[in-house]
């Protein structure tokens, strides 16, 4: 881990500006099968933890996975949820309509080829996530700050990421014939899976997201 110490230890990144970082960070599916430094991966970690978290309990753990048979564990897993959800149901749904059938189509690929991610994080909750929709926001709304530190982070060093939530511990059951993520991993009882980064140097090119016009989604004073 970087020493915290070091009086440059705040500034021991790349020239990238937050901006930059921010409006280029998109989904990056197609990686490229290199090895990532393991300094680097403790850096993007690092960061996922300067994220606010409720009470700042800091209710959070990353399981950074580079076995190749681990990776094919939850590959599998998450191939039988992508193709249950993705595939079979809104693709195949002749009432989705053509975005989100853009979006999905391109998602097809992580859900055939997830295991051949040189890296893939494991975000996790340490704390069972009740029903109950107020506590529920508590711990989500840390979780999700943190992955979007660690893929900001991984933009700056070069590595491309996704965010998935499909074969977690919070997503749709998957068949009995298929060991879950958390089985794989030997996650304790009251540690959840809630979301898996696949990590690498990608294949295609940085730009920004395709979104909506910001003007969609800002209002001044009121509604």
């Amino acid at each position: 881990m970087t020493d915290k110490n070091d009086p440059k230890h705040a500034f021991i990144m790349t020239e990238l500006s937050v901006e930059e970082a921010i409006f280029t960070t998109r989904s990056m599916r197609h990686l490229k099968p290199d090895p990532i430094p393991k300094a680097d991966l403790e850096f993007i970690i690092e960061a996922a933890t300067m994220a606010p978290s409720a009470g700042n309990y800091q209710m959070w753990a990353f399981v950074v996975v580079t076995d190749e048979q681990t990776k094919q564990g939850i590959g599998n897993a998450y191939r039988e949820a992508g193709t249950a959800y993705i595939k079979d149901t809104v693709l195949a749904n002749p009432d989705t309509d053509d975005e989100r059938r853009r979006v999905y189509t391109q998602a097809m690929h992580t859900v055939e080829h997830l295991a051949e991610a040189p890296v893939i994080i494991v975000a996790c909750l340490t704390q069972p996530c009740p029903d109950d929709a107020a506590t529920g926001s508590g711990l989500f709304g840390s979780i999700y700050p943190a992955a979007q530190n660690l893929m900001l982070a991984a933009r700056s060093r070069g590595l491309g990421s996704v965010l998935l939530t499909l074969a977690t511990d919070y997503s749709p059951t998957l068949p009995h014939s298929v060991k879950p993520v958390k089985e794989i991993l030997d996650l304790p009882e009251d540690v959840g899976s809630v979301a898996l980064i696949p990590v690498g140097y990608p294949k295609g090119q940085w730009g920004r997201p395709r979104r909506e016009d910001v003007a969609n989604s800002l209002h001044w004073e009121k509604w």
